[in-house]
């Protein structure tokens, strides 16, 4: 089989939007299209692109270093294991968003160190733990301004209001904010919903 290289957007692949300024380089069939079959098209925006500063490589490379061996496929397991790098997971990334969506540890292991995170794509800072205004982003969930609470939300503000008055309270949207923000990111309500309630006031 000849393989021709293409160069595919991280957008949805498939749906033909471009993602500016960054792209993998992955292989394509000339006589057959994969695109619907392959792991690139199916996490689409939520891979890293190839062109991302090294700084987002270098937070996968640690993860790599921490992670269990038997969660690895072997040729992953071969770069944890003999003299691992950031370029070393980058070139492994952009070489399985081509592969089939067959294995699913392989799709599981791009998930894991291919992809943003939810932190990776807010448009502020995040808020810190010390920050004085999470009372007032709790307020926002409970008391929404012409906004429809996603599902959620709405579980938050179905806590925050059980737990009002009580020291519980101030944690409940610390906690999810903590937690979501290590989510992969995906550009759905759950990102929307921590771009507006875990991130600084500041624009």
């Amino acid at each position: 089989m000849t393989i021709s290289y293409k160069l595919l957007s991280l957008a949805i692949l498939g749906a033909g939007a471009a993602v500016g300024g960054g792209y993998f380089l992955i292989g394509g069939d000339n006589n057959t299209d994969h695109v619907t079959k392959t792991i690139g098209s199916r996490l689409g925006e939520s891979l890293i692109l190839a062109s991302e500063d090294v700084s987002k490589w270098e937070v996968r490379l640690s993860h790599l270093k921490e992670a269990k061996e038997d969660s690895l496929v072997d040729d992953l397991k071969e770069i944890k294991n003999n003299d691992p790098t950031s370029q070393k997971i980058k070139d492994w990334c952009v070489a399985n968003a081509s592969s089939p969506i067959e294995d699913d540890k392989r799709f599981s292991n791009v998930r894991s160190f291919c992809t943003y995170r939810i932190k990776d794509k807010l448009s502020k800072a995040v808020r810190g733990t010390d920050d004085p205004n999470w009372e007032q982003a709790s307020l926002n969930v409970k008391i929404p301004s012409a906004v429809i609470l996603s599902p959620s939300m709405q579980s938050i503000k179905e806590k925050l209001t059980s737990e009002e008055g009580t020291p519980n309270a101030q944690k409940i949207l610390q906690d999810w904010c903590s937690e979501t923000l290590e989510v992969m990111y995906a550009n759905d309500s759950t990102f929307k919903d921590a771009d507006s309630y875990c991130t600084t006031d500041d624009e």
